[in-house]
């Protein structure tokens, strides 16, 4: 089967059904929440319907000044975007940074590629992967340089994540490769034609690089979304996590020497669209959600070519770190059942009660239903007051996203320390909203470079240890990002000191840190 839509017509009721099952969850029992302030601005991503319908997105400081931009790719033929927050409303700074291209643009990330203390961008576009290198200076000028890499056959560039692999102090990428919109097959599991395999680049140390996916290990499996280099199991070396279209989830741990080896994930054979990255029960490691299908499309239509001896799913997936790369897959306990299709999640503090939360983008561009009827996209808060601890869906945010979201973008737009929201949509606006939480909180500024790549922080309160937040190169779904990481201190009265752990063991300790202001790592 290469085609989910021709049964459309005799299915219009039990597709109907399945969404509204998966619209319909309980109702929130936290209280108390302010609603975010919407951010004015039309600005608006299009698709030419000849390549793929995703964008992409960064947080970056362009012109260091202190104050972030955000990136935004534009479709075929449209030009990107350079979003700054100005007088109440976001403005569009591209002329003449030299950012901006005519082609589709996907995954975005920033990161001091060249160590001079300014943050570059990494850019995969439906013709390449660019470098795009800060001129600094205050500039706001950047200057593009094309990536040598050979790409499979009929495939596109879809993502790049970047680490130090090795701790050689540069920066290696990871491509993740996708087959071309032209040859696209939905729900195509074992056409080895069809699959992409993706790309391990290491950093020459002068900006030109090798292809080590052979000996790495690391080629995948199928056509790849996104991926990112995660710290798993917190011994400073950074592994590999991959989120598969029509695969199973691959996780890769770092063996040291540029090789990895697979760990067994028994996800099942899904649609796995996003990566969300958090250490959501507060025990020191890092946690993974994957979103999926869910309900909205009925799972015959999507079994396309699977084996028997394939599981496949439809179902979104929590999987809890359990140290020593063991996971359990906590999704049931944790996120309310029956949601719908899904893209991007990202976890984020947001009402700053010391509990991460989960922001999950929704609809399906393509699926003809969604055109009718969307999802509103989920913002769910951690509820700590639950006999377990359970994500709810938390409608009073005032975060509803009737579009085709792609994935949420956590920034401080306007600089007062809390985490401002995006909603990154394809063929849609994009939408800001400004954070107006009364709770108090320790935003620490750490700077987008490779020493900070990996480095774990965490908070130490009057009432215990906070969660450990990890500075990661990309959540969500070709987005990055602010490299701020913010603390909700919820019911603390005192925050004793603030704890940076850097990959190559060395740390930095804050005694007694101010709340309500933004840190800025000396």
């Amino acid at each position: 089967m290469h085609s989910i839509y021709r049964h459309l017509t005799c299915l219009c009721s039990v597709v109907c059904a399945l969404f509204f099952a998966g619209c319909t969850t309980g109702a929130s029992r936290l209280s108390n929440l302010t609603p975010f302030e919407p951010v004015p601005g039309k600005y608006t991503h299009t698709w030419d319907k000849k390549t793929h319908p995703f964008t992409g997105a960064a947080v970056i400081d362009a012109d260091g000044d202190g104050r972030y931009e955000i990136f935004v790719g534009g479709g075929e033929g449209q030009e990107d975007f350079l979003f700054s927050y100005q007088g109440g409303g976001l403005q569009n700074l591209i002329s003449k940074t030299g950012l901006s291209s005519q082609a589709a643009t996907y995954g975005v990330r920033a990161i001091d590629m060249d160590s001079d203390g300014d943050t570059d961008l990494v850019v995969a576009r439906d013709d390449g992967v660019y470098l795009y290198l800060n001129r600094g200076a205050h500039s706001m000028a950047f200057q593009k340089k094309k990536v040598p890499v050979s790409l499979p056959e009929r495939a596109v560039p879809f993502d790049v994540a970047v680490g130090d692999i090795d701790r050689d102090g540069d920066a290696d990428l990871y491509i993740s490769t996708f087959v071309a919109f032209s040859s696209f097959k939905s729900a195509t599991f074992n056409d080895p034609d069809h699959a992409k395999t993706n790309r391990l680049l290491a950093n020459n140390g002068d900006l030109t690089f090798t292809d080590i996916t052979d000996i790495s290990g690391t080629q995948g499996k199928n056509n790849t979304f996104c991926a990112a280099f995660v710290d798993l199991n917190t011994d400073g070396w950074q592994d590999l996590v991959v989120a598969q279209n029509t695969g199973e989830i691959e996780i890769f741990r770092n063996l040291k020497g540029g090789t990895f080896q697979e760990v067994p994930t028994r996800s099942g054979y899904g649609f796995w669209m996003g990566l969300g990255v958090g250490d959501i029960d507060n025990d020191g490691d890092q946690d993974l959600f994957f979103p999926n299908v869910g309900t909205s499309i009925p799972e015959f239509l999507t079994r396309g070519d699977i084996l028997e001896s394939q599981r496949h799913t439809h179902d979104w997936l929590l999987m809890r770190n359990d140290g020593n790369f063991s996971f359990s897959d906590v999704t049931n306990e944790w996120i309310p059942q029956g949601e719908g299709f899904a893209w991007g999640g990202v976890f984020e503090d947001v009402n700053l009660d010391g509990y991460l939360d989960l922001f999950v983008a929704q609809n399906y561009i393509k699926w003809p239903p969604h055109k009718v009827i969307r999802l509103a996209g989920r913002a769910y808060i951690q509820n700590p007051k639950s006999a377990i601890p359970r994500y709810e869906p938390a409608p009073q945010l005032g975060l509803s996203n009737p579009y085709f979201g792609q994935s949420s973008i956590v920034v401080d737009l306007n600089q007062d320390g809390r985490q401002d929201f995006i909603w990154l949509n394809m063929d849609g606006p994009i939408r800001a909203f400004l954070n107006r939480s009364r709770e108090r909180f320790i935003t620490i500024v750490l700077p987008d470079d490779l020493k900070t790549l990996g480095a774990r922080v965490y908070l130490e309160t009057d009432k215990g240890r906070s969660y450990t937040r990890q500075v990661i190169s990309g959540q969500g779904y070709m987005t990055d990002q602010t490299p701020d990481l913010t603390f909700g201190l919820g019911p603390h009265t005192q925050a004793l000191k603030l704890v940076v752990i850097f990959p190559d063991g060395t740390s930095k300790t804050l005694h007694n840190p101010p709340v309500n202001t933004r840190l800025t790592l000396p």
